[in-house]
Protein backbone atom coordinates (compact mmCIF):
# COMPACT_ATOMS: atom_id res chain seq x y z
CA UNK A 1 0.00 0.00 0.00
CA UNK A 2 0.93 3.35 -1.14
CA UNK A 3 -0.03 6.45 1.35
CA UNK A 4 -0.34 9.19 -1.62
CA UNK A 5 1.93 12.24 -1.30
CA UNK A 6 3.71 14.20 -3.88
CA UNK A 7 6.25 11.10 -4.82
CA UNK A 8 2.98 9.18 -5.46
CA UNK A 9 0.94 11.93 -7.47
CA UNK A 10 4.31 12.49 -9.43
CA UNK A 11 3.99 8.37 -10.61
CA UNK A 12 0.26 8.48 -11.24
CA UNK A 13 0.73 10.90 -13.56
CA UNK A 14 3.55 9.83 -15.75
CA UNK A 15 1.06 6.84 -15.90
CA UNK A 16 -1.96 8.40 -17.27
CA UNK A 17 -3.85 10.77 -19.67
CA UNK A 18 -5.53 13.92 -18.46
CA UNK A 19 -4.04 13.66 -14.78
CA UNK A 20 -2.80 17.22 -14.08
CA UNK A 21 -6.07 18.60 -13.05
CA UNK A 22 -9.05 16.03 -12.98
CA UNK A 23 -7.27 13.23 -10.26
CA UNK A 24 -8.27 14.28 -6.86
CA UNK A 25 -7.52 11.96 -4.27
CA UNK A 26 -8.07 12.33 0.01
CA UNK A 27 -8.26 8.53 0.60
CA UNK A 28 -6.25 6.97 3.39
CA UNK A 29 -4.13 4.84 0.59
CA UNK A 30 -4.29 4.49 -3.15
CA UNK A 31 -2.82 1.48 -4.57
CA UNK A 32 -1.46 1.62 -8.28
CA UNK A 33 -0.94 -1.74 -10.20
CA UNK A 34 0.26 -0.06 -13.66
CA UNK A 35 -0.85 2.14 -16.50
CA UNK A 36 -4.58 3.39 -16.20
CA UNK A 37 -6.63 5.78 -18.26
CA UNK A 38 -8.26 8.91 -16.58
CA UNK A 39 -10.73 10.80 -19.05
CA UNK A 40 -13.21 12.32 -16.83
CA UNK A 41 -12.18 14.02 -12.84
CA UNK A 42 -11.79 11.26 -10.81
CA UNK A 43 -11.95 11.21 -7.00
CA UNK A 44 -10.32 9.03 -4.57
CA UNK A 45 -11.82 9.97 -1.12
CA UNK A 46 -12.13 8.45 2.23
CA UNK A 47 -10.10 6.71 4.85
CA UNK A 48 -9.50 3.24 3.33
CA UNK A 49 -7.75 1.62 0.40
CA UNK A 50 -8.27 2.13 -3.35
CA UNK A 51 -6.58 -0.06 -5.84
CA UNK A 52 -6.82 0.05 -9.62
CA UNK A 53 -5.56 -2.45 -12.00
CA UNK A 54 -3.59 -2.20 -15.06
CA UNK A 55 -5.63 -1.07 -18.25
CA UNK A 56 -8.49 0.11 -16.42
CA UNK A 57 -10.42 3.26 -17.92
CA UNK A 58 -12.01 5.95 -15.78
CA UNK A 59 -14.57 7.69 -17.60
CA UNK A 60 -15.35 8.98 -21.19
CA UNK A 61 -14.39 12.36 -22.46
CA UNK A 62 -17.02 12.78 -25.13
CA UNK A 63 -20.04 11.79 -23.08
CA UNK A 64 -20.50 13.33 -19.88
CA UNK A 65 -24.32 12.72 -19.89
CA UNK A 66 -25.58 15.40 -16.58
CA UNK A 67 -22.96 16.85 -14.95
CA UNK A 68 -18.88 16.67 -15.13
CA UNK A 69 -18.35 13.25 -15.74
CA UNK A 70 -16.88 12.72 -12.76
CA UNK A 71 -15.89 8.89 -11.37
CA UNK A 72 -15.73 8.44 -7.47
CA UNK A 73 -14.66 5.73 -5.64
CA UNK A 74 -15.14 6.52 -1.89
CA UNK A 75 -13.45 4.06 1.05
CA UNK A 76 -15.21 5.84 3.87
CA UNK A 77 -14.08 3.63 6.64
CA UNK A 78 -10.22 2.92 7.87
CA UNK A 79 -10.36 -1.01 6.80
CA UNK A 80 -12.47 -0.22 3.89
CA UNK A 81 -11.26 -1.83 0.87
CA UNK A 82 -12.31 -0.58 -2.95
CA UNK A 83 -10.94 -2.85 -5.57
CA UNK A 84 -10.92 -2.41 -9.79
CA UNK A 85 -9.35 -5.41 -11.60
CA UNK A 86 -7.56 -4.75 -14.48
CA UNK A 87 -9.02 -3.95 -17.70
CA UNK A 88 -12.28 -2.74 -16.16
CA UNK A 89 -13.63 0.10 -17.71
CA UNK A 90 -16.00 2.54 -15.74
CA UNK A 91 -18.05 5.20 -17.65
CA UNK A 92 -19.15 8.96 -16.51
CA UNK A 93 -20.95 9.85 -13.07
CA UNK A 94 -20.04 6.53 -11.32
CA UNK A 95 -19.85 6.26 -7.71
CA UNK A 96 -18.74 3.63 -5.44
CA UNK A 97 -18.87 3.88 -2.12
CA UNK A 98 -17.49 0.99 0.23
CA UNK A 99 -18.19 0.65 4.33
CA UNK A 100 -16.08 -2.28 4.34
CA UNK A 101 -15.37 -3.94 0.75
CA UNK A 102 -16.44 -3.62 -3.00
CA UNK A 103 -14.67 -5.78 -5.33
CA UNK A 104 -15.29 -4.97 -8.95
CA UNK A 105 -13.30 -7.95 -10.93
CA UNK A 106 -10.88 -8.12 -14.03
CA UNK A 107 -12.33 -6.93 -17.52
CA UNK A 108 -15.85 -5.45 -16.27
CA UNK A 109 -17.92 -3.03 -18.10
CA UNK A 110 -19.79 -0.30 -15.82
CA UNK A 111 -22.11 2.16 -17.37
CA UNK A 112 -23.10 5.88 -16.27
CA UNK A 113 -24.85 6.74 -13.81
CA UNK A 114 -24.03 3.43 -11.90
CA UNK A 115 -24.09 3.58 -7.69
CA UNK A 116 -22.21 0.75 -5.65
CA UNK A 117 -22.78 0.66 -2.24
CA UNK A 118 -22.06 -1.97 0.62
CA UNK A 119 -24.38 -0.12 3.41
CA UNK A 120 -27.25 1.17 4.06
CA UNK A 121 -25.56 4.51 5.05
CA UNK A 122 -27.58 5.12 7.22
CA UNK A 123 -29.60 2.37 10.24
CA UNK A 124 -33.14 1.65 9.34
CA UNK A 125 -34.93 1.70 12.88
CA UNK A 126 -35.85 5.04 13.39
CA UNK A 127 -34.67 5.55 16.66
CA UNK A 128 -30.84 4.64 15.33
CA UNK A 129 -30.95 6.36 12.07
CA UNK A 130 -29.01 9.30 13.72
CA UNK A 131 -26.81 7.16 16.38
CA UNK A 132 -26.35 3.73 15.15
CA UNK A 133 -24.26 2.11 12.66
CA UNK A 134 -25.53 0.87 9.24
CA UNK A 135 -25.82 -2.60 7.97
CA UNK A 136 -22.69 -3.53 5.89
CA UNK A 137 -22.12 -6.55 3.75
CA UNK A 138 -19.24 -6.55 0.99
CA UNK A 139 -20.03 -6.53 -2.87
CA UNK A 140 -18.55 -8.79 -5.17
CA UNK A 141 -18.86 -8.31 -9.21
CA UNK A 142 -16.92 -11.09 -10.51
CA UNK A 143 -14.68 -10.92 -13.80
CA UNK A 144 -16.24 -9.95 -17.42
CA UNK A 145 -19.54 -8.62 -15.82
CA UNK A 146 -21.65 -5.89 -17.89
CA UNK A 147 -23.42 -3.59 -15.90
CA UNK A 148 -25.37 -1.27 -17.74
CA UNK A 149 -26.51 2.39 -16.94
CA UNK A 150 -27.89 3.75 -13.64
CA UNK A 151 -28.17 0.53 -12.13
CA UNK A 152 -27.62 0.23 -8.47
CA UNK A 153 -25.80 -2.15 -6.70
CA UNK A 154 -26.93 -2.44 -2.63
CA UNK A 155 -25.19 -4.54 0.03
CA UNK A 156 -24.60 -7.49 0.20
CA UNK A 157 -24.55 -8.74 -3.39
CA UNK A 158 -22.06 -11.16 -5.83
CA UNK A 159 -22.46 -10.94 -9.20
CA UNK A 160 -21.52 -13.76 -11.12
CA UNK A 161 -19.01 -13.99 -13.91
CA UNK A 162 -19.95 -13.25 -17.39
CA UNK A 163 -23.36 -11.81 -16.61
CA UNK A 164 -25.31 -8.69 -18.04
CA UNK A 165 -27.03 -5.84 -15.86
CA UNK A 166 -29.59 -4.44 -17.55
CA UNK A 167 -29.83 -0.64 -17.29
CA UNK A 168 -32.00 1.07 -14.69
CA UNK A 169 -31.84 -2.21 -12.72
CA UNK A 170 -31.60 -2.42 -8.61
CA UNK A 171 -29.78 -5.16 -7.71
CA UNK A 172 -30.72 -6.35 -3.86
CA UNK A 173 -29.60 -10.16 -4.67
CA UNK A 174 -26.91 -12.12 -5.90
CA UNK A 175 -26.65 -12.95 -9.72
CA UNK A 176 -25.66 -16.67 -10.45
CA UNK A 177 -22.60 -16.20 -13.60
CA UNK A 178 -23.55 -16.52 -17.07
CA UNK A 179 -27.36 -15.14 -16.93
CA UNK A 180 -28.88 -11.61 -17.91
CA UNK A 181 -30.74 -10.16 -15.27
CA UNK A 182 -32.98 -6.84 -15.21
CA UNK A 183 -35.59 -4.92 -13.46
CA UNK A 184 -36.43 -3.67 -10.20
CA UNK A 185 -35.71 -5.51 -7.61
CA UNK A 186 -33.29 -7.05 -10.71
CA UNK A 187 -34.40 -10.93 -11.76
CA UNK A 188 -32.79 -13.74 -13.75
CA UNK A 189 -34.12 -13.20 -17.08
CA UNK A 190 -32.60 -15.99 -18.91
CA UNK A 191 -28.62 -17.48 -19.67
CA UNK A 192 -26.52 -15.81 -21.79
Amino acid sequence: MIRLCSKLYDSICKRCRYVAFRFNSRAGHVKVEGKFWINVPFKCDGLGLVSVGRGVSIGFLPAPIAGDGMVRLQARAKDAVIEVGAGTSISNNVQVIAESRVSIGARCLIGDGVLIMDSDAHNLSPGGRHDQAPLISPVYIEDNVFIGSRVIILKGVTIGKDSVIGAGSVVIRSIPPGVIAAGNPAKVIRPL
